[in-house]
């Protein structure tokens, strides 16, 4: 009689893969993507915003800069929650946060365990905001 289990390292490249799945629906549900053209990582795009959302803004780029990505979707995600942004600025925003998602859902297709954990923080963070 065949087993109806799968083996276990198919079972965790389905898991990762569900997971990046689900984690890239939540987050275009979050940054979804604004009208308008692409928006570059412009920092003069914010010279402009709130002292706040300037400063989220350059701690986001920073942080992306080092790798830092769990960090800097975070930051891009409250700087996309301040008010009065203007259009481009939240293009930018979501431009980084498509950015983001596209490079860690690549990454952990390709089996990156450092990708498929970024995917698992930035979700486990995503909750513990939205309660």
């Amino acid at each position: 009689m065949k087993s109806i289990f799968i083996p276990a390292q198919r079972s965790l490249a389905l898991a990762g893969a569900l997971c990046a799945f689900f984690l890239a629906i939540g987050v275009l549900a979050g940054c979804k993507k604004s009208g308008g053209g692409a928006a570059s990582a412009d920092p003069k795009v914010f010279q402009s915003a709130s002292a706040e959302a300037k400063a989220l803004w350059d701690e986001a780029l920073a942080a992306q800069q080092t790798n830092g990505v769990v960090e800097a979707y975070i930051k891009f995600r409250l700087v996309r929650s301040q008010g009065g942004l203007s259009p481009d600025q939240i293009a930018a925003v979501d431009a980084q946060c498509k950015r983001i998602n596209e490079e860690l859902g690549a990454a952990a297709a390709k089996g990156d365990a450092n990708a498929q954990q970024a995917l698992v923080d930035i979700r486990n963070a995503s909750r513990m905001r939205a309660r």
